[in-house]
């Protein structure tokens, strides 16, 4: 029976096939995951095309992964941001005095929960995902999957990190978008911008042990569920989706 060791072969090949859908970082060991990269922009910052830019370039690492968030509070000279939402601009706002940053301001990189940067500083930023993924800790198993009434469902288990931990859930559009910018600093650029979140909710409160959470799906996007340190904390962990094909665009 020497065909025995082949079929063998081929059924393992076959089993180890990705899910479809589920990107490659939601089976990896929680101690693999790539670091979370959030950026806070503004169409009507002058230095945010920059920053939007690399944070394209840095989406290219294995062990990166990134997010945007476009702020309000430039709209007053000009013009009104047309991703921009006020919940975004509160994440923002609760990170600084766990990163001990005196004001709100973009661009403004976020790494992982633990660190900041300003956008004009890549190497900075650079660094800093460097530290985290030599210290990353253990992480929570944290997925998603369908839910009731197409709804996403967010399971959590293991044991909790800090006492209390947030679980979000966040809609984004993957990849490059341009728009076009028709005032204030901007004015008549085809503005970049990328990984723009569309949709962030939150889910509740996790303290360790089996738990599910469940919130609104958008299919036609990305998304992504986070668990991190109550109010701005480090992120120890999260689950992606990609956008689902067959979803109205």
């Amino acid at each position: 029976m020497k065909w025995l060791p082949t079929l063998v072969l081929t059924l393992l090949c076959w089993l180890a096939l990705p899910v479809a859908g589920w990107s490659q970082d939601d089976q990896a060991p929680a101690d693999e995951r790539p670091v979370l990269v959030e950026l806070f922009t503004s169409q009507g910052c002058g230095l945010c095309p920059e920053a939007n830019r690399y944070l394209g370039e840095l989406d290219q690492r294995a062990n990166v992964f990134v997010l945007a968030y476009a702020v309000s509070y430039w709209d007053m000279y000009g013009w009104t941001d047309t991703y921009a939402r006020p919940e975004y601009v509160q994440r923002q706002r609760t990170y600084l005095p766990r990163l001990d940053v005196p004001r709100l301001y973009t661009p403004h990189f976020v790494v992982d929960g633990v660190t900041d940067s300003p956008g004009w500083e890549q190497d900075a930023v650079a660094e800093a995902v460097s530290a985290r993924l030599s210290a990353m800790p253990d992480s929570p198993v944290i997925s998603v999957a369908d839910g009731p009434f197409g709804s996403f469902r967010v399971t959590l288990d293991g044991a909790a990190p800090e006492e209390d931990l947030d679980v979000w859930l966040i809609a984004y559009a993957p990849g490059w978008a341009t728009v076009e910018v028709g005032a204030g600093e901007n004015e008549g650029l085809n503005m970049l911008h990328y990984n723009m979140v569309k949709s962030l909710t939150y889910l509740g409160n996790w303290s360790g042990g089996p738990a599910s959470f469940t919130g609104e799906s958008f299919r036609r996007y990305g998304t992504v569920a986070i668990v991190q340190g109550a109010n701005g904390g480090p992120v120890y962990g999260y689950a992606r989706v990609a956008p689902s094909d067959s979803a109205p665009r």
